[in-house]
């Protein structure tokens, strides 16, 4: 839209002024003088006559008002330092006629086609120094560098004047563009980080968890070094772990003990026929079967020689348990004698061919009896005080036997320890100077019930085997010595009422030291006499040496018992252990 800030253009007489449309309030009337000049009409240069006396007059009227006016560049739009990318102008100019002469003499039909080339002359070079980013630095630095009010050499003033300067539709893109590149550059430096540290997170978590995996491999395998690596080890091992299993791990340890023990007593029929061929083919004479014993069968080992613990090794025995049941070549045969529990097995004719004429020979020795004695030593927590004592009395229980060859032929001793579970140490043997006397630990815990569970497993199985070496197996004695306080409940009761149900159920003699209740030991008894108990604050030292001293004399006196063809059990009691019902 075009100013002209000339309102006629034409000269009319001064008096026709009336008639112009629009005419503003303010605005200066220029004469056109002859003499080529020009005159500006002014009330306070003009008097009223001279007013009316020049009504005639030719002359031009000029807008004198403040006019105001907005325009954006398009056509020449503003070039940026890299003179590829434009900006958008927009300019606010507000400008009045300073010199209404000047303005006449111009004649311009449109004031802004002066007022805008010059002030695009001013601001173009300027906008020519700032990237097309730098579109608020280019602004400011125009703005400021207008000082107004500015004249022009039209006649016409700018008194206002503000560009504002943006990057155009492409320097848009560019600029949205490479802050996007610059953002996305960041983001993607920030998510790397990120990254590398939930990575180097996630690393660390695995590094941890794969040495705790390793740590608590390293103490199972420390913890495994302990244990018993045998079919019975690997059961109990597996049934502590699935303790949901019990029927079936029971079930498979009976299966191997019957397994074991049919295995043992086979392998001890054919050295026993082996020693009777060579015997009754004159090979082997009466005098050679103490050096057949000791240099062709070689030492015999239990049945249950494979559950000492490690360390310990097999005991030794002074005569083996085939050589043992090898019968005297010229001994007559004798009529057979019933044992306690069951008669006697019959000898039948070994050789094809029909039956022998010569009567039957008597494989089993001419020894009167056997006494099976199981210790039984609580290794809880309550005996932590006494162990070396305890271990003492074993050696010294070894020690009586291998001095009394009479009672060594005739006992035979079994040693287990229990505290949350229970252990074999030794099992049933003849003691000799060449047993292993196993050692002892304290535990953790303290259960009865395993200990008699394990009796019932033990007893009738090995009372079976003894009953084919002997004439006469004695009941077998448990010697039961307790200190802590049983943590099964009634379990252990009901465990030992089915072992005391079992035909070949043992005698027990229990004795309790340090602050056991004596209610337990007469539980743990078979009768009332064979319940013995220790001065409660008695040194426990000195309670463990009184039991040895019960079982040396207990024990002495069961093996010349035996000898002697008779079953007594009698209490050989030291002084300091009382019966129960006295020391209560």
């Amino acid at each position: 839209m075009s100013v002209s800030l000339i309102l006629n253009n034409r000269p009319v007489p001064r008096a026709q002024l009336g008639t112009l449309p629009g005419l503003p309030p303010n605005f200066a009337v220029v004469y056109p003088l002859d003499g080529g000049g020009w005159e500006v009409e002014s009330p306070r240069h003009r008097t009223m006559t001279q007013r009316w006396l020049g009504k005639n007059k030719l002359c031009y009227v000029v807008d004198l008002g403040d006019h105001r006016r907005t325009a954006k560049l398009t056509k020449t739009p503003l070039t940026c330092k890299d003179q590829a990318h434009r900006f958008e102008a927009t300019i606010d100019v507000g400008f009045r006629v300073h010199d209404p002469v000047a303005v006449v003499r111009g004649n311009l039909p449109d004031v802004l086609s002066a007022v805008y080339p010059y002030l695009i002359s001013r601001i173009r070079p300027l906008a020519a120094r700032f990237a097309i980013d730098e579109a608020f630095e280019a602004q400011a630095r125009i703005n400021g560098s207008l000082t107004l009010p500015l004249p022009l050499p039209e006649g016409v003033t700018l008194y206002y004047c503000d560009v504002q300067l943006e990057p155009d539709q492409a320097a848009r893109e560019f600029v949205r563009s490479r802050t996007k590149a610059g953002r996305d550059s960041v983001m993607g430096v920030l998510e790397h980080k990120a990254a590398v540290g939930n990575t180097r997170h996630q690393e660390t978590i695995k590094d941890l968890e794969q040495e705790a995996r390793l740590g608590r491999d390293r103490r199972e395998r420390d913890a495994l070094a302990s244990v018993r690596l045998d079919f019975r080890g690997l059961v109990l091992e597996h049934l502590a772990k699935h303790p949901d299993d019990t029927e079936k791990a029971m079930d498979l340890l009976m299966r191997w003990e019957e397994g074991r023990q049919l295995r043992a007593l086979d392998q001890e029929q054919r050295q026993v026929e082996m020693v009777r061929y060579l015997i009754d083919k004159g090979i082997v004479r009466e005098v050679d079967l103490p050096g057949l014993r000791e240099g062709v069968l070689g030492p015999s080992t239990s049945v249950f020689g494979g559950m000492l613990p490690p360390g310990t090794g097999a005991p030794a025995q002074t005569a083996p348990a085939a050589a043992q049941a090898l019968p005297p070549v010229v001994q007559p045969p004798a009529p057979p004698v019933a044992p306690p529990w069951g008669g006697t097995r019959p000898d039948t004719d070994r050789q094809s061919g029909g039956t022998s004429t010569e009567p039957p020979r008597d494989v089993r020795p001419a020894a009167v009896g056997l006494a099976p004695v199981y210790v039984v030593l609580d290794t809880s927590p309550a005996v932590a005080g006494c162990v070396t004592q305890l271990r003492d009395a074993l050696r010294s229980m070894q020690t009586l036997l291998a001095n009394s060859p009479d009672v060594t032929a005739a006992v035979r001793l079994s040693v287990l320890t229990f505290a949350d579970t229970a252990d074999v140490r030794m099992p049933l043997t003849q003691v000799s100077w060449q047993t292993g006397v196993p050692d002892l630990q304290a535990g953790d815990g303290c259960r009865y019930e395993p200990v008699f569970r394990r009796l019932l497993e033990l007893v009738p199985l090995e009372t079976e085997r003894l009953k084919q070496q002997a004439t006469r197996v004695n009941r077998p004695t448990v010697f039961f010595l307790a200190a802590g306080h049983p943590e099964d409940g009634g379990r252990w009761q009901a465990a030992r009422q089915q072992l005391m149900e079992h035909p070949y159920r043992p005698n027990i003699v229990a004795c309790g030291i340090g602050a056991i209740d004596g209610r337990t030991v007469a539980r743990l008894a078979s009768h009332a006499e064979f319940a013995v108990a220790a001065d409660p604050s008695a040194d426990l030292a000195e309670s463990a040496a009184q039991f040895s001293m019960l079982l040396q004399n207990t024990v002495l006196h069961l093996g010349r018992s035996a000898v002697a063809g008779s079953s007594e059990l009698r209490l050989e009691r030291p002084r300091g252990l009382a019966p129960v019902h006295d020391a209560e």
